[in-house]
């Protein structure tokens, strides 16, 4: 009852109304794909830009624009639901059991990924979810994992088409394995922490056929043995890193902050506390995890996937210890699993009523701070040639464009691979004004100018004489240059 409980209380959490504005540029350019038939290598929406782009998301691109608004919504609670179901067994929850202390861990992870919208990424978290089940069982000898591993091939095939960006994560894996494996080999350290765990013959033969069939298929796609390297480049991307929050370092400051610390800090904690011997590679990786998720908050997701593995096979709380915490709750073990029920039914419904809710008063789209139906119609009218538009609101003018059947092309949007140079760093920079914005508009000319409320670009705009405002709603601003 207790791992329904969360997975229900994770999906509910996931159930919010669309905000995040990738979903809305992916859309369109699965749009563009449908109609064109051709997988774009070139940026194909910025009048700024027209430069080489790789698409490494052109599949689940089109499977969005294909479903629509409420079939992305279905799809993406089923893929949570698949991706809940996954770390339960990483966990080795029990759905007889009415509390494990795991579940605790479990419900964190659940609750977290509120964050994580309808868009590609969420598939890569699936996707690394069955990699570490599938490799590090296998690397048990569990039976059932010696089939599967085989699969690992055609999984990287999905991965490199559905979220290219993410797919070197099968190889980064296969690699890692074979070098602690020879590692122990050359250096046989003998520690109280892991064992002297190698691979048998039979193993290296298998991962070293496997890694091979997986590099063949990562070119298995539209831009063939550049996505070996892709990966790579956007986080070692100085300026994404830097103006993209998503891929900002973590900040503790807040409540937040806190949520965050306690994801990181109790795998770390239970591996510490914990007396069983693991091996070199796992704990390699929950290093390695640690801190990729401390160099972008984007990983964060991902290291709770992994940590969901050592602490459902080095958990600190062992059969024991789990008795003696028990031990003086067994008298009221019935009342006490009662009112555990009560509670956790009155939550879900709590939850559920609070989430629909918000979905009926706002709808499918939130588009809360983003440019509103008559401003958007009012850039139609004026047909500009050299628009400014905010990057974060960029994917939400391009969608409502592209549903108003217009081909005005925009200045900048979620792209930030492509555009991460130049484009995004100066729209950042003007639209809160953190450089000379003056250089930045005269290095662009802009015709018209459309801002919001949120961003202090229009404060600037109404003293400069050379644009006028031409339309106000009160949350959003378009200037026209004189």
């Amino acid at each position: 009852m207790s791992i329904i409980f969360c997975i229900v209380i994770g999906l509910l959490f996931c159930l919010n109304p669309i905000n995040d504005n990738d979903f809305f540029w992916h859309t369109v350019v699965g749009n563009w794909i449908s109609k064109n038939k051709v997988i774009p290598d070139v940026e194909l929406f910025s009048w700024a830009s027209g430069k080489p782009w790789v698409a490494h998301e052109w599949l689940t691109e089109l499977i969005m624009y294909k479903l629509g608004l409420v079939g992305c919504l279905i799809t993406m609670l089923l893929i949570f639901t698949c991706l809940y179901i996954l770390m339960a067994k990483m966990l080795k929850l029990k759905f007889k059991r009415v509390f494990d202390i795991k579940l605790v861990y479990f419900l964190i992870m659940c609750i977290f990924f509120k964050v994580t919208g309808p868009r590609p990424y969420i598939l890569s978290l699936v996707f690394y979810a069955y990699l570490v089940y599938v490799l590090f069982s296998y690397l048990d000898d569990k039976k059932w994992a010696k089939k599967l591993i085989w699969t690992l091939p055609i999984l990287q095939i999905l991965w490199v088409n559905l979220h290219g960006g993410s797919s070197s994560l099968i190889y980064i894996y296969l690699i890692g394995v074979l070098l602690c494996h020879y590692f122990l080999k050359l250096i046989p350290i003998k520690s109280s922490r892991w064992t002297t765990f190698t691979l048998d013959k039979k193993q290296l033969k298998d991962l070293f056929i496997i890694l091979i069939l997986v590099i063949i298929c990562t070119c298995i796609n539209p831009f063939g043995y550049n996505m070996l390297l892709y990966p790579f480049q956007n986080m070692t991307d100085s300026s994404m890193t830097s103006y993209i929050v998503e891929w900002n370092s973590p900040s503790f400051h807040n409540l937040l902050g806190l949520y965050i610390f306690l994801m990181i800090a109790i795998p770390l904690f239970n591996l510490i506390m914990q007396n069983n011997k693991m091996k070199l590679h796992e704990i390699a990786f929950q290093l390695l995890m640690f801190y990729m998720c401390l160099k972008s908050q984007r990983f964060i997701g991902m290291y709770g996937i992994y940590s969901t593995w050592t602490l459902g096979k080095y958990f600190v709380i062992d059969k024991d210890m789990y008795k003696v915490l028990s031990k003086p709750f067994i008298k009221y073990i019935k009342p006490l699993t009662c009112m555990f029920g009560i509670v956790l039914v009155s939550i879900t419904v709590l939850v559920g009523y609070k989430q629909i809710s918000n979905i009926k008063e706002v709808g499918l789209i939130d588009n809360d701070g983003f440019y509103t139906d008559d401003a958007v119609k009012k850039l139609i009218e004026v047909q500009p040639k050299r628009l400014f538009n905010d990057y974060s609101q960029g994917g939400y003018l391009l969608y409502k464009l592209n549903e108003y059947n217009s081909d005005i092309k925009i200045y900048s949007y979620g792209l930030g691979d492509v555009f991460s140079k130049d484009l995004l760093p100066d729209s950042v920079n003007l639209s809160d004004i953190y450089t000379n914005p003056r250089e930045i508009i005269d290095k662009y000319n802009f015709d018209y100018m459309i801002t919001t409320k949120y961003h202090t670009l229009h404060y600037y705009l109404d003293e400069c004489v050379d644009y006028k405002l031409i339309y106000d709603d009160g949350e959003c601003f378009i200037y026209e240059k004189i």
